[in-house]
Formats: C-alpha cells, structure tokens, sequence
C-alpha cells in the first residue's frame, strides 16, 4: 500500500521559481505547499512536512533566519536552500542548517528532497 504524498514546504518570493520548482517536486510524487513569504511559511505545521526549501532572499526577511523558526518548532526538519546568491554570512548561516542549491539547479533540490523525506508515521 503505497504512503499519502510527502509534503514539501517551498518558499520563494518568485513565482516563476516556485511555479517551476513546485511542479518538478509535484512529477516525483510530492505535495508542495507554497508561501511567497517568510510570514506566509511561518503559518507551516511543521510536523505535517517531509521537508522544506527555502530562498535566501525574501522580500520580508531571509531564508537562513526563517529556517531558524522553522527549526525552533521542529529540530528535526530537513530544510535546504534555493537561491540566486546571497550575502556572505546569509550564505554561512543558511549551510549550518542545510544543503544550499544555485538557482536554476532544480533536479538538485528534487534529489534532495526524495533522499531526505521520509513517509508519514503509521498510527
């Protein structure tokens, strides 16, 4: 019997990126849930989430520091990273918490996500 779609966190404040990124991630069997925003993602359960990919550059903040949220709700979540380029120390903040993807490199961020999702618990 097959698990219910894993689902994906993807926050981006492009929606040409998530657009792209959310259907690459939707043809390998995952559920996304998007959010143009870091306040729009910090309303995530994180305990429904297989994992999550952030931007680093948000209009409303920066992905390192809503990983930290993200994180500080559920330790245990994976989280990577899908940015243009970003600031230096945003760089080193957002790689002591996940794996950093170069944008357009979507096939990277997808292999990532089926290598670190992991199916629902049974009840």
């Amino acid at each position: 019997m097959a698990f219910p779609a894993r689902t994906v966190l993807l926050v981006d404040d492009s929606p040409l990126a998530r657009r792209v990124l959310a259907r690459r991630l939707a043809a390998e069997g995952f559920s996304v849930r998007e959010a143009p925003s870091a306040a729009a993602a910090r309303e995530a359960d994180g305990a429904t989430l297989a994992c999550a990919v952030l931007d680093l550059e948000l209009a409303d903040g920066d992905g390192a520091e809503l990983a930290g949220a993200l994180l500080a709700r559920r330790a245990s979540l994976p989280i990577a990273f899908f940015t243009a380029g970003a600031e230096p120390g945003v760089l080193d903040r957002a790689r002591s918490r996940g794996p950093v993807f170069d944008k357009p490199d979507v096939a990277a961020v997808v292999a990532w996500a089926k290598r670190v999702a992991q199916p629902p618990p049974t009840k």
